[in-house]
């Protein structure tokens, strides 16, 4: 492999490490500028999008991220394969996800791969994304549960800045 091809996949593979990095540091502009304006998820394995969506609507979905006291998405084991102007992106994921419920912190985690797809627009953007959990190792009822809390506190801050801005 040449040095420019090198630097290509890693350029593409950085766009990935960036998702990850812009979902744990809530940054959302960040967030958003990654992907082109539709994108193609599977998220299916935990129970959410498969299909079609906005980056926007996506975006907005990730928000609920919002509740959760913090996030960890480490990503590893990456191999990026570039062809023209289109690039797959694979890593394992470590995602660990921590709220605070009745006073003690809690966590849901899994263990997973993802496979990004990129397409090159002005660098490279995001077109898809799927998750395929492997392992949930604190179990699949934690995972649920700190994600069903973490929605809640979400949805109650919402609501309370809704009201505020009234």
């Amino acid at each position: 492999m040449n040095a420019a091809a090198y630097l290509d996949g890693q350029a593409a593979a950085d766009a990935v490490l960036a998702y990850a990095e812009a979902l744990d540091a809530r940054d959302w502009g960040a967030f958003r500028a990654l992907f082109t304006p539709g994108i193609r998820l599977d998220y299916g394995s935990i129970g959410s999008v498969v299909g079609a969506i906005s980056a926007d609507e996506w975006t907005s979905r990730c928000r609920a991220l919002e509740g959760f006291a913090s996030t960890a998405h480490r990503l590893h084991n990456i191999r990026a394969t570039v062809d023209g102007d289109r690039a797959t992106v694979t890593s394992i994921v470590d995602a660990a996800h921590f709220v605070e419920v009745s006073g003690e912190m809690c966590m849901g985690d899994l263990i997973g791969r993802y496979t990004h797809h990129l397409l090159r627009e002005n660098g490279w953007k995001i077109a898809g994304v799927d998750l395929a959990v492997t392992a949930y190792p604190a179990g699949k009822a934690a995972f649920d549960a700190v994600f069903a809390a973490a929605r809640a506190k979400h949805a109650a801050r919402a609501s309370h800045s809704e009201r505020q801005a009234r």
